[in-house]
């Protein structure tokens, strides 16, 4: 998939979202292509100093961003094309009459992916968003302050968009269309529900790869937590499902690993919350505490559901910080 943002000059708004896409969609292993462009660019002109700054908050680099000018072949070669306001959209679509169908502004597309999902619960204006907020206001010329207010709009709808495109790859692989690769683990207490979650994961069309352990003789859990975590972590997995006993221990030294947001979950409730709100991308059960067929339940909804984003971006990215800061403080030490 090809996404193409759009704004003005090309050297604030749509870099900082190109980037910070591009960014959510590496970290969910997503294939697509991430571009920008303006409608009235100076060909060659850097981002904006204010621009570099309030994107590195967000672990974008734009200090090699170019501008380049909106051209109708850059339309034609993207599957989606999103504006930063109406005019721009306009704008768009006055150069490729034929893109309509492609072509949204970002809030705009944003409040149609909420109402698919189920979140937009308040009343809309044309285009599915709240009328007086489609746009996002340019902020060439202001403060810095204004240029980090914009990126972190900028920011909760890119992720909104990532971890959309992530439930529909998720769906789709529940489908069979498009494989998602699971890595799994469990210690001799979770190994005969491992056993049945391979089976069930094989009449989903779900690719995995089993981490151990292979018999129901004593182990050490936390030698297979550790094992499927740093995988997923290393983006080699899109998820990972780890099984003992009662599910707490795998949560506990899965949770180590940077990078992993494990949750423990014995009911369908927590199943679904923890992908929506939380993000996470290692799931623990406990064999001793649930049955196969609750297990099942939890399971296919958890890897059928997709991260909302939105307000709950903003929380998983806090629960980066204090990982990152955390590791610096260790590398201090060392």
């Amino acid at each position: 998939m090809k996404v193409l943002f759009v704004c003005t000059g090309n050297t604030c708004r749509s870099p900082m979202a190109a980037g910070m896409l591009e960014r959510a969609a590496r970290q969910r292993r997503l294939e697509i292509t991430v571009s920008s462009a303006g409608v009235g660019a100076w060909e060659g002109a850097p981002a904006t100093a204010e621009a570099v700054i309030a994107a590195a908050d967000y672990g974008v680099d734009l200090k090699r961003h170019r501008a380049r000018r909106l051209t109708a072949a850059l339309v034609e070669g993207a599957d989606l094309v999103l504006t930063m306001t109406r005019r721009q959209k306009e704008d768009v679509l006055a150069l490729v009459p034929g893109a309509r169908g492609k072509v949204y502004a970002l809030k705009e597309y944003v409040a149609r992916i909420e109402a698919e999902l189920g979140g937009g619960q308040e009343e809309r204006g044309p285009g599915g968003s709240k009328s007086e907020t489609i746009d996002i206001p340019d902020p060439i010329g202001c403060s810095l302050a204004v240029y980090r207010s914009c990126a972190g709009e900028l920011h909760a709808a890119t992720e909104t968009l990532a971890a959309f495109l992530a439930r529909k790859r998720a769906s789709a692989g529940m489908k069979g269309e498009e494989t998602m690769r699971v890595a799994l683990g469990a210690d001799h207490g979770g190994f005969h529900l491992k056993e049945a979650i391979k089976e069930w994961l094989t009449e989903w069309g779900i690719e995995y790869q089993d981490f151990g352990t292979h018999s129901a003789a004593s182990v050490d859990y936390p030698d297979y937590a550790l094992a499927v975590a740093e995988r997923v972590a290393a983006g080699e997995f899109d998820r990972g499902i780890l099984v003992c006993g009662t599910g707490i221990g795998m949560c506990i030294a899965a949770n180590k690993v940077p990078g992993i947001r494990a949750a423990l979950c014995h009911d369908v409730f927590s199943a679904r919350a923890t992908r929506e709100h939380n993000d996470s991308n290692v799931l623990t059960l406990g064999e001793r505490v649930i049955g196969q067929g609750l297990a099942r339940e939890i399971v296919q909804v958890w890897l059928q559901t997709g991260f909302v984003g939105d307000r709950h971006a903003r929380r998983v990215e806090k629960i980066r910080t204090i990982e990152e800061r955390y590791r610096g403080a260790g590398a201090g030490e060392a």
